[in-house]
């Protein structure tokens, strides 16, 4: 089953099926910001990692001019509402409920040879410097 995902397209998120989970942050009181985590194949020029800003619309309070105060809320953007329902949408169609023994070990061999490999990098650019 393919999810329909026309907010997080206009967003530039090209590869939806790649995605592995997101997080939200209410920033400051007019700003929202939604940072998307990616899975993507070993030695992938793609980020693992894409923040996006949302700035939160802002009304007035009823009765605000009643009282003579400026009393504004801000609410959610509706672009960010869209995103995070289709966000949701994927990831629960995409959700594995149990890791397996199988599968942490691999990711573990994975994050060891990626540790491995920059570890050789910064040594040798050491030695260059010596």
């Amino acid at each position: 089953m393919t999810i329909e995902t026309p907010s997080l397209t206009e967003m530039g998120v090209l590869n939806p099926e790649q995605i592995a989970g997101y997080t939200t942050v209410h920033l400051t009181k007019d700003m929202d910001v939604l940072k998307i985590d990616y899975r993507r194949k070993k030695n992938s020029f793609l980020p693992k990692h894409r923040r996006y800003e949302f700035r939160r619309i802002s009304k007035p309070m009823p009765g605000s001019e009643l009282r003579g105060t400026e009393a504004i809320r801000y609410e959610i953007s509706p672009i960010l509402a869209k995103a995070i329902g289709e966000l949701d949408a994927l990831l629960a169609n995409n959700k594995q409920t149990t890791a397996t023994k199988a599968s942490l070990q691999h990711e573990l061999a994975e994050l060891s040879s990626d540790m491995n490999e920059r570890i050789k990098h910064l040594s040798k650019m050491i030695d260059t410097l010596a």
